[in-house]
């Protein structure tokens, strides 16, 4: 019985001692937590801002933004869509437009980089896709420095160091005379 009546005062204790006090607010403390709560949203939305503009600097909302990965360079004959031409993982490689009726017709220009083993990769984009064909035009854009530049009017060969136009090179006889 003694055990029992004692678990009760200490209960009764605890539930006085935790009882919540009512505490008087100052003007002056309402200020300085209206103070701290603007500081903190506006610290978080400067921060969200900033992180935005420098993701927007790296390029990750442009179309066709595929994310580095650090890969051994190959020479590769891969189909890139239009969209990525200039944001590629790698900080060299060549890019050649041209109408390709399958995958293996008019292959001589990468061949022949192949065969000379150009340590950059090469890159083909078929101007006969649909989404190719919005940039095929009746003049070209050798100063083209964005996807949305583009102008292809003839197979043409584009030689890309981080993320910008080196070389444009239009025409097979232009491109023949690079290449020697």
């Amino acid at each position: 019985m003694a055990k029992k009546s004692m678990n009760m005062k200490v209960k009764s204790v605890k539930r006085e001692r935790n009882k919540a006090k009512e505490v008087q607010r100052t003007a002056k403390d309402e200020a300085k937590s209206f103070v701290y709560t603007l500081v903190g949203v506006l610290a978080f939305l400067g921060l969200s801002y900033l992180g935005v503009i420098g993701m927007q600097a790296l390029g990750v909302f442009d179309k066709g933004y595929t994310a580095p990965s650090k890969e051994e360079t190959e020479i590769s004959h891969e189909f890139i869509s239009i969209g990525t031409v200039f944001n590629r993982d790698l900080d060299t490689y060549y890019v050649l437009f041209d109408n390709y009726e399958n995958q293996y017709t008019k292959d001589t220009y990468i061949n022949y980089l192949v065969d000379y083993e150009v340590k950059e990769k090469v890159y083909k984009v078929d101007m006969n896709d649909l989404n190719n064909s919005n940039y095929s035009s009746e003049e070209a854009n050798p100063t083209a420095q964005k996807v949305e530049d583009l102008k292809i009017n003839d197979i043409t060969l584009i030689k890309i160091s981080k993320g910008k136009n080196v070389k444009y090179i239009t025409g097979s006889e232009n491109i023949e005379e690079f290449l020697k």
